[in-house]
């Protein structure tokens, strides 16, 4: 995933703010459980929020346990030992949709990256077979969700367009959280925005290094020689996007783990898009400038 879900945690509770790394570092410890240590490598923020909403939605607890870190052995943990499917589920999604997302980058990518991308894609084969054989109907929407991807912009889409396909993935993903009646409607909604609110976030953040090295981005087309005026559209587009999230968000039946979930939709979304829109590169630190197309 990209990792742009993210928490405000100046805004959170303390109690809240351990209970979230809980769920994140007992995702990251049940991955590594059904694939092995290299699995690990694909823990997301994104996928962490997935589980967080499965185990609200499903009223799923979380028993803290302590243990100690994998990748700080000296550390002890604090992990999230869930009653349910969500981490199991949520860990599928993060290896499955990472190993697609490589043969994205093989297919758009350049040079060093693209062979970079050829052995993480080896390394991560036997995880996503592993994955596929348990959730079979998320590989297959996600395989065909890239061949959609592949196809809108190798046709050189339209922002509508070009987002579609992950805003479908997200919205099916969302479908498949065990809820029934209005409620699974609701969360369709919900993930639909949420996954085009992703791959715009994810647009606008790489456009400058896509308008130089001659890669497809949906908002190349309204550059006009001044980056500062096109990321302000982009950030019009996103804030139109994100205002569906949290209209079909409160649709959402949240139980446990709301106050996290809050966090995320009200102040991490709109905190997260202020920096990559505005913080990143303000022309106070010097950092944007002008580029040129290719």
């Amino acid at each position: 995933m990209f990792g742009y879900l993210q928490i405000d945690k100046d805004e959170l509770k303390v109690k809240d703010y351990r209970l979230y790394k809980s769920v994140y570092c007992g995702l990251c410890r049940q991955m590594g459980k059904d694939y092995g240590i290299a699995a690990r490598l694909t823990l997301s923020y994104d996928c962490t929020v997935l589980a967080l909403l499965y185990m609200s939605l499903n009223s799923e607890k979380c028993r803290v346990i302590h243990k100690r870190c994998v990748v700080n052995p000296l550390k002890k943990c604090e992990f999230c030992n869930c009653e349910g499917k969500a981490l199991e589920f949520a860990g599928a999604v993060s290896v499955i949709m990472s190993y697609n997302k490589l043969e994205d980058d093989i297919n758009d990518s350049k040079a060093l990256k693209k062979l970079t991308a050829r052995i993480m894609k080896l390394v991560f084969k036997r995880n996503y077979k592993e994955a596929a054989g348990k959730y079979p109907e998320i590989a297959a929407i996600t395989e065909q969700m890239l061949k959609k991807q592949t196809a809108a912009e190798s046709e050189q889409a339209d922002i509508d367009r070009a987002a579609e396909p992950t805003a479908e993935l997200i919205s099916k993903l969302c479908a498949m959280l065990g809820l029934k009646g209005h409620s699974v409607h609701a969360a369709e909604v919900f993930g639909y925005y949420v996954g085009r609110w992703i791959y715009l976030m994810d647009a606008a953040d790489d456009l400058e290094k896509d308008i130089e090295f001659g890669v497809f981005n949906p908002f190349k087309s309204k550059y006009n020689g001044d980056i500062e005026e096109t990321m302000a559209y982009c950030n019009e587009v996103l804030n139109m996007t994100a205002a569906q999230i949290t209209l079909a968000y409160d649709l959402l039946d949240i139980g446990a783990y709301k106050s996290i979930l809050d966090n995320i939709i009200y102040d991490g979304i709109p905190k997260k898009q202020r920096y990559c829109i505005f913080g990143k590169y303000s022309r106070g630190n010097g950092k944007r400038r002008r580029v040129k197309k290719r």
